[in-house]
């Protein structure tokens, strides 16, 4: 009788759980960022990169349109000026690729983008 009445509440411990972590999930969208390339990019490219991402998520959590220029940390940089471009052309890879997955691949995950359908 011990054992049952143990593992009833579990299984109702366990229900409820399940329930809360998928009302968190819908009600806070989770950030997406692209996996960062390895290669000749430079440290500040990889910077940049991660700042993008981060300002590319924040933008459509808030329901902003997408808009690079909104972002002080891509239009004047703290840098000398060889490692601004290469800080925005990382800024502007990482927000883009954001952009890109988290409207068009999760908010339509049925557009012609991704073969379904004819655009409208």
């Amino acid at each position: 009788m011990r054992a049952r009445n143990a593992i009833v509440r579990g299984v109702g411990v366990a229900i409820v759980a399940a329930a809360s972590a998928v009302a968190i999930a819908q009600a806070s969208p989770s950030p997406w960022f692209p996996e960062e390339p390895q290669g000749y990019y430079t440290q500040t490219w990889h910077d940049g990169f991660r700042a993008g991402g981060v300002a590319a998520n924040l933008d459509i959590n808030a329901e902003l349109l997408p808009n690079l220029g909104r972002h002080g940390e891509y239009r004047n940089p703290d840098l000398s000026p060889m490692s601004t471009e290469d800080f925005q052309d990382g800024f502007r890879f990482a927000y883009e690729a954001v952009v890109d997955f988290r409207v068009q691949h999760i908010a339509y995950p049925k557009s012609a983008a991704y073969g379904w359908g004819s655009p409208d």
